[in-house]
């Protein structure tokens, strides 16, 4: 029999795991068409689960749902991510954005990125992603990974070691049932780990939630904006919004107070909201 591990946040779909003498396998539930994600959204799978993701240019408004309905559009243009140079006026697109030449104007289609100009078609490698190229087209940039051919004698190996004939070593899974080849990569415990003759690992790079009060899901890995702040588990404090508690003491985004007449309720001031709770460790 095939033992199954029902995911986190849905019912209906349960991610497997099929265990052989050696060997532990996730069934991939976003390859086999288990999941149907929003229009909007795209499903990631990831060992023993799943969730559905925002396609680039939407996000999910502080609003989460399993399968990405809550994905909206991000207009570029109001809030200043688009890369537009200054020649072109940014019109927002459903999931993007558009730089166009006002009529009349000679557009030279030049690019500003990290606070540089960009010529029309020029290629460059970021400064702080070695294996990552960019490029500008009409005035957008457009960036990739190196795109790894094996074949190519100038190839940067540091960006595909799969493509180095020294390292041939394989490596041992953390749970210690599976090996891997040189290059191959998955993900453990929030952090991407890759084989590169030996196991190494480095966190998940998770996009900016650009909001006062967040939270990681279980089983997930990246924070997410949440309206409740007694929920939140981080919080972008902001002085200004102070609390009174139960004595009349004004208290600032961040404090914590024990409440009066009692030894194990501790609350919090979180950007005027007062979000108590009852320490176990206490009682």
């Amino acid at each position: 029999m095939i033992p199954c591990v029902k995911n986190h946040f849905h019912n209906d779909l349960r991610s497997a795991l099929i265990r052989t003498e050696s060997h532990l396998f996730y069934i991939d539930e976003c390859s086999e068409g288990l999941v149907q994600c929003d229009t909007h959204a795209t499903c990631v799978n990831l060992p023993g689960w799943y969730h559905c993701e925002c396609r680039e240019g939407y996000h999910d408004n502080e609003v989460f749902t399993a399968n990405g309905e809550s994905c909206k559009d991000i207009d570029e243009c109001r809030t200043g991510r688009s890369t537009c140079a200054n020649d072109t006026v940014c019109f927002n697109l459903d999931g993007g954005y558009d730089c166009r030449c006002p009529h009349g104007h000679n557009c030279t289609g030049d690019c500003i990125h990290d606070s540089k100009v960009k010529h029309n078609g020029q290629i460059w490698v970021l400064d702080n992603d070695r294996c990552s190229v960019c490029s500008c087209q009409s005035g957008r940039v457009m960036c990739r990974r190196m795109v790894c051919d094996c074949d190519n004698p100038t190839l940067d190996l540091f960006c595909c070691p799969e493509c180095d004939p020294r390292l041939t070593s394989q490596c041992l899974h953390q749970n210690g049932l599976l090996t891997y080849s040189s290059g191959d990569t998955w993900i453990e415990s929030c952090q991407r780990c890759q084989c590169l003759g030996e196991v190494d690992c480095w966190p998940l790079s998770c996009p900016p939630a650009d909001c006062d009060f967040t939270l990681v899901p279980e089983g997930e890995c990246c924070p997410r904006c949440v309206s409740d702040p007694c929920q939140a588990h981080a919080v972008r404090n902001d002085i200004t919004k102070t609390c009174e508690d139960e004595h009349g003491i004004t208290r600032f985004s961040g404090s914590s107070w024990v409440k009066h007449g009692t030894e194990c309720t501790l609350c919090q001031c979180k950007n005027g909201h007062i979000c108590c709770s009852v320490d176990p460790m206490c009682l």
